[in-house]
């Protein structure tokens, strides 16, 4: 295999003011931790929802909720939490509660949330838990670059206006098929946002700009970020769309990684049995 790209740690804090209570967020390459602080009650439920929703379109469906915080917690917000719970697993990812308060855990125990939802004493055993759940998925894969998430964007207004972004560029979340030095080829479906097959070939138009955000874990634990011309477009059902990009702008080190891993993939396929 090629040499590893350098990683980088862990993105920064932002801090969510909900009045009496407080929502931090602390960015990883895999997965997000949520410390919630104060009271919990039903007026702040919207905002937990609206918070998981906005990672999982971010690509992010691991989620650790940190509750060491929480002092107090009423039945609606746990209803929330059980709901955020079910929305990441629909993902295919996994929500947990690391280090709850003592009122939490009493709580949570007696209502009996803890056999839905998996409880840890500590953040850092939850950290664990979750890294240990996303590199089995991994692995359990067929192939290190097909299934992984594709972050989308466009830098021009009329393509996010037809998304219906109005203050930053909306972010799409596509599924990568392939990439190598010099391209990436990934899907993307439009059905949820209502978006037919033509419409989605009016995004992805031949010669455009479009910025991706992706992850090869055989290189490095960070992201890729790269600026692309697409170079073809094939419609499908259901509003799905299968893009080729070719890279315009991407960091020296990252194109002689991707070149190497593409090197080294093809030399093992044919190399193993039944390949």
């Amino acid at each position: 295999m090629g040499s590893r790209a350098p990683e980088s740690g862990p993105e920064p804090t932002r801090c969510i003011a909900l009045f009496a209570m407080k929502i931090d967020v602390s960015l990883h390459d895999d997965f997000a931790i949520l410390t919630l602080k104060g009271e919990f009650d039903t007026f702040y439920c919207p905002n937990l929802i609206q918070e998981v929703e906005d990672q999982i379109d971010d690509g992010v469906n691991h989620i650790i909720l940190n509750m060491r915080l929480v002092k107090f917690i009423n039945s609606t917000a746990l209803g929330a939490v059980i709901k955020v719970h079910k929305r990441c697993r629909a993902e295919g990812g996994d929500l947990m509660i690391g280090q709850p308060s003592p009122f939490v855990r009493d709580v949570i125990g007696k209502v009996g949330i803890d056999k839905l939802i998996t409880m840890y004493e500590t953040e850092e055993d939850a950290k664990k838990a979750v890294i240990k759940a996303i590199n089995k998925t991994e692995l359990a894969g067929d192939a290190p670059v097909e299934q992984q998430k594709v972050l989308i964007t466009f830098s021009d207004d009329v393509r996010n206006q037809m998304l219906g972004a109005k203050k930053r560029a909306k972010q799409l979340v596509g599924t990568m098929n392939n990439v190598d030095g010099n391209h990436a080829i990934f899907t993307w479906s439009g059905e949820k946002d209502g978006i037919s097959g033509d419409q989605a070939q009016q995004l992805f138009f031949a010669g455009s700009d479009v910025n991706l955000k992706f992850q090869v874990k055989m290189i490095k634990k960070g992201f890729f970020e790269t600026v692309n011309k697409i170079e073809s477009v094939e419609a499908g059902s259901d509003g799905l769309v299968k893009v080729t990009a070719k890279f315009d702008q991407i960091r020296d080190a990252d194109r002689a990684a991707l070149s190497q891993f593409a090197e080294d993939m093809a030399f093992l396929k044919q190399q193993l049995p039944g390949k």
